[in-house]
């Protein structure tokens, strides 16, 4: 009699928990489609170099901790060295800060080591020892970051050496990281034994991204999470972007605006330039993309407004001296050229139907400077979020 009742209830509790499980599992499809509902996502392009990392880190520091007062961007220009620490504490913790700090240490030697190998004239006698030693260490190694703090005397002669300066000077014929005399000229301050990265020494530090990075964060007055989308700009990276292409609301693509007189890193007969240009076509053309609105970031434009007073353009890009406001060594006619090209490579048929329907934006910026991207940032919520997106976000 007892096998009976339980051969009787066996089933019943089987059911019980198939219903519970299928109910699991409905509140599970719902709640990650409320979720995806409140999710903008924001993809980064572009070529290797082009500052994408760097403003990944900028909307770290803007987006993390309390909300900052309209006024801080000129509270920030007079805080203390106290302040400024308490600032960076509360977005970076110290195991990141220690491991940037070795990242800046290895863009030191890296800078040092390039410069010496394309010295265009003959360094002082009296450095040519220390020059052996610096040429020798692996950029990478603790050991050989460690030995910096006791070389920064000698770092900053070589830097200041009239040969170092003439090489620095056509750097854009070679491989240099734009940090170089950012960390040079502070040379005693970034190699002290106790030192740990601010902010500001954060954005300029340069590592090749590989793979993909995610970044969330959330506007105050929407309620919707953004999610922001890093991939590695190398050729050999751009085959991973394609898991990346779904659903995307927002595309920023990223071009270095100085970058027209120098070459890629994987291949040294390509203009960067030139590169940006046939990507951003690329991608544009991607079916991935028909809806999405597209901003495009002229970075680095202080770089472009030193190099243009001794870079001519027009040696590039000779079409330059045909530009209607074409002005030589002139950052605003040079802008205006670039801006004008990426604007004719986005629509070169213009019965294009979609770039009809998509709404499409230019900013230029300067990815170091956070008040800046603050700023470039706050035109794209407003004029992207609020105006192309209210039919997903109301």
């Amino acid at each position: 009699m007892l096998r009976c009742v339980r051969a009787q209830e066996e089933p019943d509790l089987k059911a019980i928990e198939s219903r519970r499980i299928h109910k699991q599992i409905e509140q599970d499809i719902r709640e990650e489609k409320d979720k995806m509902q409140r999710r903008i996502k924001i993809l980064l392009l572009g070529c290797g170099e082009a500052g994408k990392s760097t403003f990944i880190k900028q909307m770290r520091i803007i987006h993390t901790g309390a909300p900052a007062p309209e006024e801080e961007d000129e509270r920030r220009k007079s805080m203390t060295e106290e302040e400024k620490e308490e600032r960076t504490k509360l977005i970076w913790s110290e195991e990141e800060r220690v491991n940037m700090r070795r990242q800046i240490l290895m863009n030191i030697i890296q800078c040092v080591q390039i410069l010496l190998e394309e010295m265009v004239d003959q360094l002082d006698s009296t450095l040519t020892n220390n020059a052996a030693k610096l040429s020798q260490m692996k950029p990478d190694t603790e050991k050989d970051q460690r030995k910096l703090w006791e070389y920064r005397d000698f770092i900053k002669a070589i830097w200041e050496d009239p040969a170092i300066q003439a090489t620095y000077k056509k750097r854009h014929q070679f491989q240099l990281p734009d940090c170089c005399s950012y960390f040079l000229t502070q040379i005693e301050r970034v190699t002290q034994p106790d030192f740990l990265p601010k902010n500001e020494d954060i954005v300029q530090i340069r590592v090749t991204t590989t793979g993909v990075i995610e970044y969330s964060f959330t506007m105050n007055k929407i309620n919707k999470e953004f999610i922001m989308i890093d991939v590695g700009g190398q050729r050999s990276e751009r085959k991973k972007w394609i898991h990346c292409f779904e659903d995307v609301l927002l595309l920023m693509f990223l071009c270095a605006a100085s970058e027209y007189d120098q070459v890629l890193f994987e291949d040294q007969k390509v203009n960067r330039m030139t590169e940006s240009l046939n990507l951003f076509i690329n991608i544009l053309s991607f079916h991935w993309f028909d809806k999405s609105a597209v901003a495009l970031f002229l970075n680095k434009k202080d770089l472009l407004a030193e190099k243009v007073k001794h870079s001519d353009l027009e040696d590039y890009f000779p079409d330059f001296k045909g530009y209607k406001h074409y002005k030589k060594k002139d950052y605003g006619a040079a802008m205006g050229f670039i801006k004008e090209m990426f604007i004719k490579a986005r629509r070169p048929d213009s019965s294009l139907v979609v770039d009809k329907e998509r709404s499409f934006f230019v900013h230029e910026t300067c990815a170091t400077d956070t008040t800046n991207v603050k700023r470039v940032f706050k035109d794209v919520q407003a004029t992207i979020v609020d105006n192309v997106m209210q039919d997903v976000m109301y």
